[in-house]
This record gives C-alpha cells, sequence and structure tokens, in this order.
C-alpha cells in the first residue's frame, strides 16, 4: 500500500486551522534561508503556502552564500528578539564554513519549532518536550493513521543525520522498537534491512535502498528518496513515495508544532 501523506497532512492542517481560527490569535513564522539551493527554496514556499491557507503569516529572511557566521548570528538573534515573531525555522543544510549548532541555538526554545537547538533537542531526549521533531511526527502520523504498532518490531534507519537518523532512532527506542543504524561504515547493510520490519531512510542518495534489500511485508519510510520505489512498491506493505509521501505531513507537522508550543 502507497502512503498518502497528503491526506495525513490535510488532516492535520484542518486541525490546525479550526484551533485557529477559535483563538483568533495571529501568529508569525519565519524562515530563514542562506544561499540558493533551489530544494530548500522549494521546501521554503511549500510551508509558504501551506502557513498562508491556514491563516498563519509567513515571512522568509534570505541571505547570501557567503554571509559570516557573526553576520546571520546577529540576524537571527533580532529576529529570535522580534515579539511579532512565534516561530523560527532554519532550512538546513547551511553552507559549511558556518557551525550549523551554534546558530540553530539562537532559537528560543518557545519558538524553536524544529526541535533543533540543544535546549529543545536536550528536552526532547529526555522525554520533557512539549512537541515532536517535524521528522518525528510524521513517523507517527504515519504509525497512527495506519494503525501501526512499532512495539516489539525491529526497524533500521539509513543515515543518522540531524534532521532524521537520530531524533527518529530515538522515538522509535522508546515505542519499543529494537533498532538497528545503518550509516556508510557498515559494510553490509543488506544483512540488517532484510530482517527488519521498518525502514526509514534520511540519507538523500538516490536508489540507496533497493528491492533485494528488504523482506517481504516490511514498511519503508523515506525522507531522502533513497528507495528504488517502483521495484520496492510492490514488496512493501506500506510505502511513502517520492512526492506526496513524507514532505507534506513534514510541513504540516511544522505548522502543528507552532500551534502547541504557544497552546492554542
Amino acid at each position: 500500500m502507497i502512503i498518502n501523506g497528503k491526506k495525513i497532512a490535510q488532516r492535520i492542517l484542518e486541525e490546525v486551522k479550526e484551533k485557529l481560527q477559535k483563538s483568533e490569535k495571529k501568529l508569525w513564522l519565519a524562515a530563514v534561508l542562506v544561499g540558493q539551493n533551489l530544494e530548500l527554496k522549494k521546501f521554503v514556499e511549500l510551508k509558504k503556502k501551506a502557513a498562508e491557507e491556514i491563516g498563519i503569516e509567513f515571512r522568509t529572511y534570505e541571505f547570501p552564500e557567503n554571509v559570516t557566521e557573526n553576520q546571520l548570528e546577529k540576524e537571527l538573534n533580532e529576529i529570535a528578539e522580534d515579539e511579532t515573531v512565534n516561530g523560527i525555522i532554519i532550512e538546513l543544510p547551511l553552507p559549511k564554513h558556518l557551525n550549523t549548532q551554534c546558530l540553530l541555538n539562537t532559537i528560543p526554545e518557545k519558538k524553536d519549532i524544529d526541535v533543533l537547538s540543544k535546549k529543545s533537542q536536550d528536552a526532547f531526549f529526555a522525554g520533557k518536550s512539549k512537541i515532536l521533531p517535524p521528522a518525528v511526527e510524521a513517523v507517527k502520523q504515519i504509525f497512527e493513521e495506519y494503525k501501526i504498532n512499532p512495539k516489539g518490531k525491529t526497524a533500521a534507519i539509513f543515515g543518522y543525520g540531524l534532521l532524521v537518523g537520530e531524533l527518529v532512532s530515538h522515538w522509535l527506542v522508546n515505542q519499543g522498537a529494537t533498532v538497528s543504524i545503518i550509516t556508510e561504515h557498515v559494510k553490509e547493510p543488506e544483512k540488517i534491512s532484510k530482517e527488519t520490519d521498518i525502514i526509514v531512510s534520511g540519507v538523500g542518495k538516490q536508489n540507496l535502498i533497493t528491492e533485494d534489500m528488504i523482506k517481504d511485508g516490511a514498511i519503508i519510510i523515506d525522507f531522502g528518496k533513497d528507495a528504488d520505489f517502483e521495484s520496492i512498491s510492490q514488496k512493501t506493505s506500506l510505502i511513502t513515495p517520492p512526492v506526496g509521501g513524507v514532505g507534506p505531513i513534514v510541513v504540516a507537522s511544522v505548522l502543528k508544532n507552532l500551534i502547541e508550543l504557544w497552546e492554542i
């Protein structure tokens, strides 16, 4: 079965819109974009469109690729201190000359809807966060929609990045799954993945996961367009498509986090 991410996202957005209309509170979301990465620009536009459709104001702050860390940190502090801004997103990845974590740490916990500052992450790992990181929320929403209980299941996480692998693996362990992490240092990943019930991938490498690497009936949640969808989809019990899969759910989860942090 192919996971209908658009349907799940629409349900979340309708719930958010209803809560906003009842509260009559005006929320502003700020997105920070560095450089000319077209994929990131496209993702920002999707967030902007979804936000404005449900009544959330959206501002994009764009900076050149060669912005210095000091310059960007100063600008981020100003955005963070702006009382009209309720949530802040820093689009990743940032250029390599910038210290990503230091810049993420400028976001106050109350405005950190991506759960990426050190404070927000510490709260998440300690089980004290009011919200889940958007990638984790997306996995949770998929499981709820298709009535999947991860407890007692095996899971393989391809990639251990900041946005997907590290956070989703932690959450799955807490849900009672047995989790294996597959990075570039694992020599024969197929030996692990072929025995696994759930595969979550966020590497960003086309055809990284092929049909011979999974077992019949596996569940595939693909954040990085890593799976060879055409061949794999015949073998899985559930799979996210490369378009209309996890992307819309992540966008909706960001907006859900915004209203939850502001207790609407």
